[in-house]
């Protein structure tokens, strides 16, 4: 067999539409389903004049198309495809040639937006697949919105009660007068913007959608001191794109998430010379891969844990409510209670009152609702539940088809 690349005989997808005079869609369609044989080499497609030839003298081409101008462009993301090794897949809907490019195929897109399913069917199948099994989270972006206000309220909360700290370098004590002359706040609502198109975002966008909200502060260090300045950051994080468009997520982060920013806060912590003590939150959680980059792995496949000089990192995985950091670092650890947004006791506390708020408008309370409505971690609820249920006020029973519930007595 000669070499398609260099025989005139073969033509790539964007010559077989021209020769058929079609869209560039109709020949993939026709590849993909087995209608057209072609060879692939290096990711493009290659087809012999005389199968071309074969579909014209049957009559089976597509005129419809024949006056389309050529050029290929994502139905998801709309944008313009340079040429056919940027297509990724056609709308799975049978029929449909739009065209899906290679990226919006690997964040799970399957239909343009003409038969992209509805964000309630969509949300249905990821409860059933994470009951089944399949994927361990579904966290919407209303409640992921929650987690991040509620998060950020009580770290600062925390951090602000605080009046001192040793310096995790000089040992020297920090003393803060007004920690609201030193904090400064933001989030990427810029980038929710451009992914929705829009140059305003109204209040109920905001307000049902995570935004990566963080806030950061500079305390001052003692006049004199020769110490490295130190730079507080506690950072929010979702999948933004898939809250966008899907309205939930079912992916924790992972250490693919974390790595770029670990870079970016090694460059900064080398350029400015500060020490960084940063917090970054998920909303959806964080998997074994990202625990694996800050605790690392013993065994057969021996991982070190993250270590910097300048960098003291924390994870914080708001589905199960843990503060990682790498144990075996005294200094990790000895800072790691600046960043617990309140004692377990607290916590519990607070989560208590929440829980009997609802229980004087309602009879009972399932654990899912109340995940769902209070926006703390499931571990954390299903332990105030177990607690409270030691009372003589309240039962606990597993309640066919609803799960944990709570009740009055």
């Amino acid at each position: 067999m000669s070499d398609p690349k260099s025989d005139p005989e073969y033509m790539k997808i964007g010559e077989a539409a021209r020769f058929l005079g079609v869209n560039p869609r109709t020949v993939y369609r026709r590849v993909w389903a087995g209608e057209l044989p072609a060879a692939r080499i290096g990711g493009l497609y290659f087809i012999r004049k005389a199968d071309l030839d074969a579909i014209l003298s049957h009559n089976r081409a597509e005129p419809s198309d024949q006056a389309d101008t050529g050029l290929m462009k994502c139905s998801v993301c709309y944008r313009l495809l340079p040429n056919e090794t940027h297509i990724g897949a056609v709308c799975a809907v049978e029929g449909c040639e739009e065209i899906i490019c290679t990226q919006c195929v690997r964040k799970g897109d399957q239909y343009c937006p003409d038969h992209a399913p509805s964000q309630e069917q969509l949300l249905l199948d990821a409860l059933r697949r994470q009951k089944s099994g399949e994927i361990p989270v579904v966290v919407k972006n209303s409640i992921a919105r929650l987690r991040e206000i509620n998060f950020l309220n009580r770290i600062q909360t925390r951090l602000t009660a605080m009046g001192s700290f040793l310096h995790p370098v000089s040992g020297e004590v920090i003393n803060i007068g007004n920690w609201a002359e030193i904090l400064e706040f933001g989030d990427d609502r810029a980038e929710i913007m451009h992914m929705l198109g829009k140059v305003v975002l109204d209040a109920d966008t905001l307000a049902k959608n995570p935004l990566n909200a963080w806030f950061s502060a500079r305390p001052p260090l003692p006049r004199g001191s020769k110490a490295p300045a130190i730079h507080i950051q506690v950072h929010v994080m979702s999948h933004l794109d898939e809250m966008i468009r899907n309205g939930f997520d079912t992916r924790p982060l992972t250490a693919d998430d974390l790595a770029p920013r670990l870079v970016q806060l090694s460059e900064e912590a080398r350029e400015s010379k500060e020490m960084q003590m940063v917090v970054l939150a998920s909303s959806t959680g964080w998997d074994a891969t990202a625990r694996t980059v800050i605790n690392g792995q013993t065994g057969e496949k021996h991982v070190l844990p993250f270590s910097h000089g300048m960098v003291m990192i924390y994870l914080y995985d708001l589905e199960s409510g843990e503060l990682l950091y790498n144990n075996l670092d005294d200094r990790a650890r000895l800072y790691a209670e600046l960043f617990i947004p309140l004692l377990p006791s607290e916590e519990m506390e607070e989560v208590k009152t929440a829980i009997e708020k609802e229980l004087v408008m309602y009879d009972s309370l399932t654990l899912e609702n109340a995940v769902q409505t209070l926006g703390f971690s499931r571990s954390l609820v299903q332990k105030t539940f177990e607690n409270l249920s030691s009372s003589n006020r309240f039962t606990l029973v597993d309640v066919p088809g609803f799960g944990l519930t709570i009740s009055r007595k």
